[in-house]
Protein backbone atom coordinates (compact mmCIF):
# COMPACT_ATOMS: atom_id res chain seq x y z
CA UNK A 1 0.00 0.00 0.00
CA UNK A 2 2.68 2.30 0.83
CA UNK A 3 4.37 1.86 -2.78
CA UNK A 4 0.55 2.78 -3.82
CA UNK A 5 1.08 6.18 -2.19
CA UNK A 6 4.52 6.57 -3.35
CA UNK A 7 3.62 6.16 -7.08
CA UNK A 8 0.17 7.78 -7.11
CA UNK A 9 0.00 10.22 -4.02
CA UNK A 10 -3.18 8.44 -2.61
CA UNK A 11 -4.52 5.57 -1.38
CA UNK A 12 -7.12 3.56 -3.29
CA UNK A 13 -10.59 3.92 -2.52
CA UNK A 14 -11.19 0.07 -2.35
CA UNK A 15 -9.12 -3.46 -2.11
CA UNK A 16 -9.64 -6.81 -3.25
CA UNK A 17 -7.43 -8.90 -0.66
CA UNK A 18 -7.10 -12.58 -0.30
CA UNK A 19 -7.06 -14.54 3.46
CA UNK A 20 -3.09 -13.93 3.97
CA UNK A 21 -3.80 -10.22 3.69
CA UNK A 22 -6.87 -9.88 6.64
CA UNK A 23 -5.00 -9.60 9.41
CA UNK A 24 -6.53 -8.05 12.21
CA UNK A 25 -3.59 -5.39 12.08
CA UNK A 26 -4.14 -5.12 8.38
CA UNK A 27 -7.40 -4.57 8.78
CA UNK A 28 -7.60 -1.86 11.42
CA UNK A 29 -4.36 0.06 9.41
CA UNK A 30 -7.14 0.48 6.00
CA UNK A 31 -9.82 1.62 8.55
CA UNK A 32 -7.38 4.18 10.12
CA UNK A 33 -6.56 5.43 6.57
CA UNK A 34 -10.37 5.41 4.97
CA UNK A 35 -9.43 2.31 2.67
CA UNK A 36 -12.32 0.12 2.11
CA UNK A 37 -11.42 -3.94 2.13
CA UNK A 38 -13.78 -6.05 -0.23
CA UNK A 39 -13.04 -8.72 2.08
CA UNK A 40 -14.37 -12.01 3.58
CA UNK A 41 -15.30 -10.65 7.53
CA UNK A 42 -13.97 -12.26 10.27
CA UNK A 43 -16.24 -13.95 12.37
CA UNK A 44 -20.01 -14.77 11.65
CA UNK A 45 -20.72 -12.47 8.56
CA UNK A 46 -24.04 -9.97 9.14
CA UNK A 47 -26.13 -9.28 5.90
CA UNK A 48 -24.38 -5.49 5.86
CA UNK A 49 -21.28 -7.27 5.48
CA UNK A 50 -22.29 -9.81 2.71
CA UNK A 51 -23.08 -7.21 0.48
CA UNK A 52 -19.06 -6.07 0.56
CA UNK A 53 -17.77 -9.91 0.41
CA UNK A 54 -15.96 -10.70 -2.63
CA UNK A 55 -17.85 -12.50 -5.23
CA UNK A 56 -16.34 -15.96 -6.75
CA UNK A 57 -15.29 -14.98 -9.83
CA UNK A 58 -13.97 -10.96 -8.87
CA UNK A 59 -10.39 -12.33 -8.22
CA UNK A 60 -9.81 -14.75 -11.17
CA UNK A 61 -8.21 -12.20 -13.22
CA UNK A 62 -5.89 -11.38 -10.48
CA UNK A 63 -5.26 -14.68 -9.65
CA UNK A 64 -4.97 -15.65 -13.37
CA UNK A 65 -2.31 -12.64 -13.85
CA UNK A 66 -0.38 -14.05 -11.10
CA UNK A 67 -0.23 -17.55 -12.48
CA UNK A 68 1.01 -16.59 -15.96
CA UNK A 69 4.16 -15.70 -14.89
CA UNK A 70 4.71 -18.84 -12.50
CA UNK A 71 3.05 -21.33 -14.91
CA UNK A 72 4.05 -19.79 -18.40
CA UNK A 73 7.43 -18.01 -17.84
CA UNK A 74 8.92 -20.13 -14.63
CA UNK A 75 8.76 -18.01 -11.44
CA UNK A 76 8.02 -20.70 -9.26
CA UNK A 77 11.11 -22.25 -10.31
CA UNK A 78 13.32 -19.89 -9.16
CA UNK A 79 16.43 -21.26 -7.44
CA UNK A 80 18.30 -18.14 -5.63
CA UNK A 81 19.58 -18.15 -2.78
CA UNK A 82 20.61 -14.30 -2.56
CA UNK A 83 17.65 -12.44 -1.98
CA UNK A 84 18.99 -9.35 -4.56
CA UNK A 85 19.21 -12.39 -7.33
CA UNK A 86 15.94 -13.73 -6.66
CA UNK A 87 14.27 -10.00 -7.21
CA UNK A 88 16.12 -9.77 -10.20
CA UNK A 89 14.91 -13.08 -11.57
CA UNK A 90 11.40 -11.57 -10.71
CA UNK A 91 11.68 -8.13 -12.43
CA UNK A 92 13.26 -9.73 -15.52
CA UNK A 93 10.49 -12.14 -16.10
CA UNK A 94 7.53 -9.51 -15.29
CA UNK A 95 9.45 -7.41 -18.26
CA UNK A 96 9.18 -10.08 -20.42
CA UNK A 97 5.78 -9.83 -19.67
CA UNK A 98 4.95 -6.05 -20.39
CA UNK A 99 6.99 -6.67 -23.70
CA UNK A 100 4.52 -9.47 -24.39
CA UNK A 101 2.20 -7.51 -23.96
CA UNK A 102 3.49 -3.93 -25.95
CA UNK A 103 4.65 -6.20 -28.82
CA UNK A 104 0.80 -7.13 -29.16
CA UNK A 105 -0.37 -4.44 -28.65
CA UNK A 106 2.03 -2.74 -31.29
CA UNK A 107 1.21 -5.17 -34.13
CA UNK A 108 -2.35 -4.32 -33.61
CA UNK A 109 -1.61 -0.27 -33.98
CA UNK A 110 0.60 -1.63 -36.95
CA UNK A 111 -2.48 -2.99 -38.54
CA UNK A 112 -4.30 0.50 -38.01
CA UNK A 113 -2.27 3.22 -38.50
CA UNK A 114 1.62 2.62 -39.98
CA UNK A 115 -0.13 0.24 -42.11
CA UNK A 116 -1.88 2.82 -44.21
CA UNK A 117 1.25 4.89 -44.62
CA UNK A 118 3.21 1.75 -45.54
CA UNK A 119 1.30 0.82 -48.20
CA UNK A 120 0.86 4.13 -49.65
CA UNK A 121 4.33 4.55 -49.48
CA UNK A 122 4.59 1.38 -52.00
CA UNK A 123 1.99 2.64 -54.13
CA UNK A 124 3.69 5.94 -54.90
CA UNK A 125 7.22 3.90 -55.08
CA UNK A 126 5.74 2.12 -57.93
CA UNK A 127 3.65 4.51 -60.08
CA UNK A 128 7.06 6.28 -59.94
CA UNK A 129 9.19 3.54 -61.39
CA UNK A 130 5.92 3.05 -63.86
CA UNK A 131 6.35 6.60 -64.65
CA UNK A 132 9.92 6.80 -65.62
CA UNK A 133 9.12 3.79 -68.30
CA UNK A 134 8.11 5.37 -71.45
CA UNK A 135 6.68 3.35 -73.92
CA UNK A 136 7.37 4.06 -78.25
CA UNK A 137 5.34 3.53 -80.86
CA UNK A 138 4.68 -0.09 -81.01
CA UNK A 139 2.24 -2.15 -82.61
CA UNK A 140 -0.60 -3.51 -80.07
CA UNK A 141 -2.55 -6.22 -79.83
CA UNK A 142 -6.63 -5.91 -80.47
CA UNK A 143 -6.74 -6.60 -76.37
CA UNK A 144 -3.85 -3.74 -76.22
CA UNK A 145 -1.15 -5.49 -75.31
CA UNK A 146 2.53 -3.98 -76.81
CA UNK A 147 4.74 -5.95 -78.49
CA UNK A 148 8.70 -4.43 -78.11
CA UNK A 149 11.16 -3.24 -75.63
CA UNK A 150 10.21 -0.70 -73.12
CA UNK A 151 12.58 2.18 -73.32
CA UNK A 152 14.53 3.26 -69.98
Amino acid sequence: MENYWERFGFYPAKVLADKLYCSRENRKWLKEKGIKLAAKPLGRPSAKAVENHVSLGERNPIEGKFGQPKNGYGMNRIRARLKDISQSWIASIILVLNLVKLAGEALLWLGFSAWEMLKMTIVNSIEADLGKLKIKNQPRLESGLVFGKLAV
